[in-house]
């Protein structure tokens, strides 16, 4: 074997260790249609009103949820993992379920012990095709460790939130 080959060779094999050498771990998924009213111990934001819900074959839990179209600018609803995301970078998956419908603009935000924090503006890629899932992936680099995530509508449209499947936090 030429040496050529040989240098060929050993690159295609650390390339391919190294990709999959890395990995990711879910370490909590909340469903869309658990989302939280604003206020601490206000309760389910579908009891109170605040988020449709429907069925949806292929959702992870058979159900999405969504910010109504009644809601007023800086309306916002929270989704709350039992267990603490340590501090650091982690990214703040949500699954969407597109449907076609035009949606409002919502802000994402990490839930910590000190307050809010604005992540990112909540964006469904324009090449999603109705029908599908998509996941939205929006980083987040905490300096405390994070509690909830909190979805923050941004314009004064009478367009609901996109269907949410799930949010989960992902640990690199």
């Amino acid at each position: 074997m030429k040496n050529s080959n040989r240098i060929i060779a050993a690159l295609a094999i650390l390339c391919m260790a190294s990709v999959s050498a890395y990995s990711e771990t879910i370490h909590q998924t909340v469903q869309g249609e658990a989302a939280y009213a604003p206020g601490g111990d206000s309760g389910s934001a579908f009891t109170k009103g605040l988020i449709d819900v429907k069925d949806v074959p292929d959702a992870e839990g058979g159900k999405v949820g969504r910010l109504k179209s009644t809601a007023g600018k800086w309306s916002y609803i929270s989704y709350w993992f039992g267990i603490a995301a340590p501090a650091g970078k982690s990214i703040i998956r949500f699954r969407i379920y597109v449907d076609g419908t035009d949606t409002a603009g919502l802000a994402v935000y990490s839930q910590v012990k000190s307050g809010q924090n604005m992540l990112a503006q909540l964006v469904i890629p324009s090449d999603a095709k109705p029908g599908t899932f998509v996941n939205v992936d929006v980083p987040c680099a905490a300096t405390e460790d994070l509690s909830g995530v909190t979805i923050k509508k941004t314009d004064t449209s009478a367009r609901p939130g996109p269907w949410i499947d799930s949010v989960s936090v992902v640990l690199p």
